[in-house]
């Protein structure tokens, strides 16, 4: 098999795992779910295009979700939920970029979080390019946000064929999308497997 000249990492699931922040504020807070879900149904949609602000979409809801603090507390107690690393994935991130690896990461992100996790996890040393969907401006698993990823590898380190991209994610509707594209979509069940195709692909994670 062809040696790919780019390998994207998802982030939530393969990179860092957490509880589900709705799902934890409502345990932890006593507020009913049916309280939350709305605002993830509408604004934060926006927010995740980078059509709208996560802080003031969420000055809107504090009364209703009941949350005492301040806006940016209430972010901090938010991305602090999902934030835990998976080393052996990550450890592996700065081996394939040392292999001549074109390392990025793409995922489907508000501007804060994306902020929040580059600062947190040192994103921008260790990846080449983050793809977030708040820049994007479009879901990075929608033809349009895929051609957009395309069209930066393809100009900037000369990756001409989607099929030289293994592009990792942890949901299979996603990775459908990616093999229907062109792309080498590959599908995120656990580090032993993960590492296993990368060898057969010539890459040492």
């Amino acid at each position: 098999m062809k040696k790919p000249k780019a390998i994207i990492y998802d982030n939530d699931g393969m990179i860092t795992y957490g509880g589900r922040f709705s799902e934890q504020y409502s345990k932890e807070f006593g507020v009913d779910p049916a309280t939350i879900s709305p605002f993830f149904e509408t604004a934060f949609k926006n927010c995740l295009l980078g059509k709208a602000d996560l802080k003031e979409e969420l000055t809107k809801v504090l009364e209703t979700w009941r949350w005492r603090g301040t806006v940016d507390e209430l972010i901090q107690y938010w991305f602090s939920i999902g934030d835990s690393v998976y080393n052996n994935v990550y450890d592996s991130i700065l081996k394939l970029k040392e292999q001549g690896g074109v390392v990025c990461l793409a995922t489907n992100q508000e501007k804060h979080r994306t902020k929040y996790l580059v600062n947190k996890l040192s994103y921008d040393k260790i990846f080449d390019e983050i793809f977030s969907s708040a820049d994007l401006g479009v879901y990075k698993h929608s033809p349009e946000g895929l051609e957009k990823i395309f069209q930066v590898l393809k100009e900037k380190y000369a990756v001409l064929d989607k099929g030289e991209i293994l592009y990792w994610d942890d949901r299979e509707d996603h990775v459908e999308s990616l093999i229907k594209l062109g792309f080498n979509g590959q599908l995120y069940r656990d580090y032993p497997s993960f590492k296993l195709v990368l060898s057969e692909y010539g890459y040492q994670a």
